[in-house]
């Protein structure tokens, strides 16, 4: 059989250059739209996109024009350019920039091949390496490819950072299997994958970088569903834990009421008993220390009412001025459990921020409930001193570990989506600002 591979032009190298940078550039401005960044101006960053062209381009040039031995290390500097391309522009981890390079790495191969394919379809045998017509079909795939790769992956939540080794390895895997089977043919001819002829290596090449980018979309579609189902069941375990810590609360404060008016009265009779005034000043103490056990918030919502008692007493403990002017009986639409989650999640975090601040006087956190325009309005502020970097709408925890811990939030994202709400956080001038409106049920 006649090899005519040789015979028959392959992609333009400068081709592979452009795929190759797009395919970075989609998952790039993925990045920033996730992150509430302008992902289509991005300012002094449009130069280091310039700088990753040109040297794709410098170096897919001399790949063309160089010793088929220096291919293989010409593309694993391709590839080790597109992954410091990736991480220039995106503030990721290395696990999780392998993890889309081997995506962005198919999907260029694909397209680039794709591109040729239709192109060879219509040119025949008399294609030529690069004209005009080359030129318009590259301009039409490349469009077609990278706008509807791009349209469909916004309408899916990207786990940029919670990707695991495992993840990352097995895409790679993926990746390169899919790169050696396609380009197979182009170094051996004659196996059971390959082919001599430009028409069925073409053929090969294309399908089977489609496969690989098929599998890869499958395979990072059933990550994304590991991952959220992971948030579901912490979630469920952060409402599960807020619930009970809410009864243990509640029976806490009945006691301490309970106490509260038993020693009451008791203090009555023994003020009674006696005239000397020294034990009538100690027995005002007492009963001046007893009263801040007492529920202190009355805000027509007894769940709302027990977890600011129990919060209150600890801010009082800890040199934390907590300020509340809330209508609870708004809340009257939302379960039990869904109240502690939210305003316990919210008021933990803000503790949590004010126990950071040195001086006392500037430990502040203010609440209110209220009514606007048919929406209950939650307004939890704290007074902030460090800046936040904020991922997906929602401030990066600060925390050892991402495991455990940022789930409070997302927890009442889902609670605000479940009663047809919203919730946004902001820094508004040194205020870290919670928002939740949720349509007022009557």
């Amino acid at each position: 059989m006649k090899n005519t591979i040789g015979l028959v032009p392959d992609i333009p190298k400068i081709y592979t250059a452009v795929a190759e940078w797009l395919a970075c550039m989609i998952y790039i401005f993925l990045y920033r739209k996730d992150h509430g960044l302008p992902y289509f101006y991005m300012g002094k960053d449009w130069k280091k996109a310039i700088v990753s062209l040109g040297a794709l381009s410098v170096l897919q040039i001399i790949l063309g024009k160089a010793p088929l031995v220096l291919w293989l290390p010409g593309m694993t500097l391709a590839v080790g350019i597109m992954f410091c391309f990736l991480r220039t522009m995106c503030d990721i981890s290395k696990r999780a920039a392998g993890y889309w390079l081997a995506v962005v790495f198919v999907l260029a191969e694909m397209t680039a091949a794709l591109e040729w394919q239709i192109y060879y379809f219509f040119a025949g045998e008399e294609m030529r390496y690069i004209s005009g017509k080359s030129v318009l079909c590259m301009i039409f795939i490349y469009a077609t490819v990278f706008g509807g790769v791009f349209y469909f992956e916004t309408k899916r939540k990207h786990h940029w950072e919670e990707i695991t080794g495992r993840e990352m390895i097995t895409a790679a895997v993926i990746s390169l299997i899919a790169f050696c089977m396609s380009n197979m043919s182009y170094v051996f001819s004659d196996t059971p994958f390959s082919s001599s002829l430009a028409k069925e290596a073409f053929n090969i090449r294309t399908m089977t970088e489609i496969g690989g980018l098929a599998i890869l979309l499958a395979y990072q579609r059933q990550c994304c569903e590991h991952h959220m189902q992971m948030e579901l069941e912490a979630v469920n375990t952060v409402l599960k834990t807020r619930y009970a810590q809410y009864r243990q609360s509640r029976e806490s404060i009945e006691l301490i009421n309970h106490k509260y008016h038993d020693l009451k009265h008791q203090l009555e009779i023994l003020r009674n008993e006696s005239d000397i005034k020294k034990k009538n000043d100690y027995l005002d103490e007492i009963a001046n220390g007893i009263r801040q056990y007492e529920a202190q918030y009355k805000t027509k919502n007894s769940v709302l009412d027990t977890i600011l008692t129990g919060k209150g007493m600890f801010c009082s403990q800890h040199g934390i001025t907590l300020t509340c002017v809330a209508d609870g009986s708004l809340l009257d639409g939302i379960s039990v459990m869904d109240t502690c989650t939210i305003f316990g999640n919210a008021l933990d975090n803000a503790i949590e921020c004010e126990l950071l601040i040195e001086p006392e006087e500037k430990r502040l956190i203010h609440l209110s409930v209220s009514e606007m325009n048919q929406f209950v309005l939650v307004r939890i502020e704290n007074y902030l001193e460090d800046n936040l970097k904020f991922v997906n709408g929602l401030p990066v925890t600060t925390k050892g570990s991402n495991k455990d811990h940022g789930f409070g939030l997302k927890s009442m994202q889902y609670l605000a989506k479940k009663y047809g709400g919203t919730m946004g956080v902001d820094v508004e001038q040194n205020w870290f600002v919670l928002k939740i409106m949720l349509p007022l049920r009557k």
